[in-house]
């Protein structure tokens, strides 16, 4: 009858590895993927992301006198009139980036006055965002760097050039709404074929953002754009930078605003015109850094307000972004790039934290067979530190300290099989190296067996926990910080098996006193009990989907959808004890491997307009480690024994673990039952 209920034991825990193991298996054959690292920022578009085209070109505008003499005394030749979004957002992730005509070559083939597929609408022949594209593939033998971040923005200028021409045409009425949706159409499919011909070549990150103005027209382009884009199954990161400048207009005192609207529309621009021409457009181009203009009439350039007027001014121009706001912009792209990668670690830390339940449950093991007893009542406590690193530059760490207990009991069948449950609470705060945190909680219940057969032994445990999260993610955005809070719930299913083999050597005998101090015999043999380890932990865990709110009203929350993380760790290693009397020194060390492919996605969307959700990797750990335990059991009593012991985790890249675990079994019965055992 015990064979029985055993073999059903086995088979059950055998049925859940099995389960489990083929999800892994899936992921294995999936295939893995490399870490999201960026080596690249690589810009398409217009002047809303150059940065200095004209700084460098002997063509196009730069030919014009005022140009030439902008750059002359400093001028950084870009819309701003300094830094652009483009050289923050390469620089959150530690990278460098150079117009397409910098001396040596660059990235950024934006240009100032870009159309989609038509020459500059400065008249000079600096190249649309079309060719744009074709130089860029051109220049890499038609494959796009897989490992770059593309940002493309196009169409502005398409329609400048369109109500121009309108107006011309129509005694200088300007267009009904909705007619240059219409007259766009061939320049927009032409720029929808580059995007899809890049997507195609091999790019994977591309951010395709709104423009700041609140046109209608630019609002039904940029959907049409986005639509089309996902129709046709090509991946990218949506952005909705007209909500961002709608939200610094409305708290402009928060980024240090004085001015949140240009000159000649209620505000004041960080620029001024050239002066002699009050009517000027997109000037922040030529806009030396002075508070004196270079140069004269036409040869003028366009000065500042003031010293700090690039950092109290929203625009620079009467079109433009000052730095100050190209950095919101920046940050805000900066923060939609980062926030899956972020969220992914709510699937990891349990996978983590799992390991210590098994491993409580696993230490109170050999504590029951130990003690003579049928019913055994035990408590473990577990205290320690994890911290799981993203190796790419500028994805945010995430370090905390998981403490948990764990309570249970077994009952001995035989001298030789036991069967217990437990429950288990753990919580968790990993914080955000970029700010904020989440606070995870698990409750689980496992159900565990062992069988020991001479030297032989088997352990298998099944576990179910529900998991809750709080969470506050933070976001950079200029001088502000944002705060988004979210919280959601969900399950880690896991099923470990161990088994092994102990071989008894005597090492010697206690010494004469001895039992006074141990509580031993005077005179009793040492046994030095050691052998192998081999195992496994399959895990699921699941994290429901969630969408998070930001109480300044900021347009920096995302919904982000379900979370699967599959684990199937292997355990092969070699454990030894030494028992001292009531002392029982020990020490295990094991290697790892996680058997889970890799490359799991985690997918996010924008919450204030419609647009497609946009998926990027979770955070890529280690697939090797070595995991090593010291610690000592105590047999301070007839019926009780305790244990301490300290772990660690080593050799495993992006994480760090260790920590300490102790506790108490008891044997609950009369000393008459326990003799029996």
């Amino acid at each position: 009858m015990s064979a029985n209920v055993l073999g059903c034991i086995l088979l059950g825990f055998e049925m859940r590895l099995r389960g489990l193991g083929a999800l892994s298996l899936g992921l294995i054959i999936a295939g893995s993927a490399s870490a999201q690292t960026f080596n690249q920022l690589v810009g398409f578009g217009d002047s809303s992301l150059d940065s200095g085209y004209f700084r460098y070109t002997s063509t196009g505008w730069n030919n014009e006198a005022r140009f030439v003499t902008a750059r002359a005394n400093g001028a950084a030749i870009t819309g701003s009139a300094g830094l652009m979004n483009t050289d923050f957002l390469a620089a959150s992730f530690g990278l460098t980036l150079a117009p397409s005509s910098a001396p040596g070559g660059g990235t950024n083939f934006a240009v100032a006055g870009a159309e989609n597929n038509s020459p500059n609408i400065g008249g000079g022949p600096s190249p649309s965002t079309v060719q744009q594209i074709n130089n860029y593939l051109a220049s890499t033998g038609g494959q796009a760097n897989p490992d770059a971040l593309y940002i493309i923005r196009s169409g502005g200028n398409d329609r400048t050039a369109f109500v121009a021409a309108y107006k011309a045409a129509n005694g200088g009425a300007s267009p009904p709404p909705g007619l240059f949706n219409v007259a766009v159409q061939p320049s927009l499919a032409a720029l929808e074929a580059s995007i899809k011909q890049l997507s195609a070549a091999g790019a994977r990150y591309m951010i395709l953002p709104t423009y700041f103005g609140t046109n209608s027209d630019l609002k039904a382009y940029q959907q049409q754009l986005w639509s089309d884009l996902s129709a046709a199954g090509v991946k990218f990161i949506p952005a909705d930078s007209n909500a961002i400048r709608q939200y610094v207009a409305a708290n402009p005192a928060a980024f240090g605003f004085t001015s949140v609207l240009p000159t000649g529309f209620g505000g004041v621009s960080a620029c001024n015109p050239q002066i002699g021409f009050p009517g000027a457009s997109g000037y922040g181009l030529i806009c030396v850094p002075s508070t004196t203009p270079a140069g004269g009439a036409v040869n003028g350039t366009a000065y500042l307000n003031s010293q700090n007027s690039l950092q109290t001014s929203l625009f620079s121009d009467d079109q433009h972004i000052s730095p100050a706001g190209q950095k919101i912009e920046a940050d805000y792209f900066y923060g939609l790039i980062v926030a899956p990668s972020q969220m992914s670690f709510l699937a990891e830390a349990p996978v983590k934290t799992r390991t210590n339940v098994v491993n409580a449950i696993t230490s109170q093991i050999p504590l029951s067979f130990s003690t003579p007893g049928a019913f055994h009542g035990w408590v473990s406590g577990d205290v320690s530190w994890l911290k799981m690193t993203n190796s790419s530059p500028g994805f945010p760490d995430d370090p905390g300290t998981p403490v948990a207990a764990t309570a249970g009991f077994d009952y001995a069948i035989t001298r030789d099989w036991l069967v217990g449950a437990a429950f288990s609470g753990g919580t968790t705060r990993q914080t955000f190296s970029l700010g904020g945190d989440f606070r995870q909680t698990e409750y689980a219940i496992s159900l565990y067996s062992a069988y020991r057969k001479d030297a032989f032994w088997l352990n298998g445990i099944a576990t179910w926990g529900a998991l809750s999260d709080g969470i506050n993610r933070v976001v950079p955005l200029g001088i502000t910080t944002q705060s988004n809070q979210g919280s959601t719930d969900g399950t880690n299913i896991s099923v470990a098996a161990e088994t092994g083999y102990h071989f008894r050597t005597a090492v010697g005998a206690l010494p004469d006193g001895a039992g006074r101090a141990l509580k031993a015999p005077a005179v009793a043999p040492v046994y030095l009990t050691h052998g192998p380890i081999v195992g496994i932990i399959a895990q699921q865990v699941h994290i429901n989907p969630f969408a998070e709110t930001n109480a300044s009203g900021a347009p920096t929350n995302l919904a982000f959808a379900s979370q699967l993380r599959n684990s199937a760790v292997s355990e092969l290693g070699y454990q030894a004890s030494l028992n001292l009397g009531m002392w029982e020194p020990y020490a295990r060390a094991t290697w790892n491997h996680e058997l889970a492919g890799s490359g799991r996605l985690v997918t996010a969307s924008l919450l204030n307009i419609t647009a497609p959700s946009y998926s990027l990797p979770a955070v890529l750990l280690g697939k090797d480690w070595g995991s090593a335990t010291v610690g000592t059991r105590v047999g301070f009593a007839p019926n009780a024994t305790a244990f301490a012991a300290l772990y660690s985790q080593f050799g495993q890249n992006n994480v760090t673990t260790y920590g300490a675990q102790f506790g108490l079994n008891v044997a609950l019965e009369s000393s008459a039952v326990r003799a029996m055992y």
